[in-house]
């Protein structure tokens, strides 16, 4: 099991909207897609000084075959979404997780 994780920076600007963004279109979009499930957020904890607020978006997702095929359908279409909705006022990077048993 992987968790696909997205970390946005979200200016003060637009931080109310983007939550809004997140729980009425971004996470039911990840969700429909089928590729997905168990959606979590949290923000970013940091003593470090920046403009914004980080957050932290994160979906599970079963192995790195699904996130492959979800990358090759949807990314795309994502970072487009993202990009129209929020321009430089939201930027982001996504990693990968591998959960492992302890």
């Amino acid at each position: 099991m992987f968790i696909f994780n997205t970390t946005y920076l979200v200016s003060d600007k637009v931080h109310g909207y983007w939550l809004k963004w997140v729980q009425e279109q971004h996470i039911p979009f990840m969700l429909d897609s089928t590729y997905f499930s168990e959606p979590q957020a949290a923000r970013v904890i940091t003593s470090d000084k920046q403009d914004g607020t980080s957050f932290s978006v994160q979906f599970h997702v079963k192995d790195m075959q699904t996130l492959k095929l979800w990358n090759k359908e949807y990314s795309l279409l994502f970072q487009e979404n993202c990009s129209q909705q929020f321009g430089t006022e939201v930027i982001f990077f996504t990693t990968v997780l591998e959960l492992i048993d302890l």
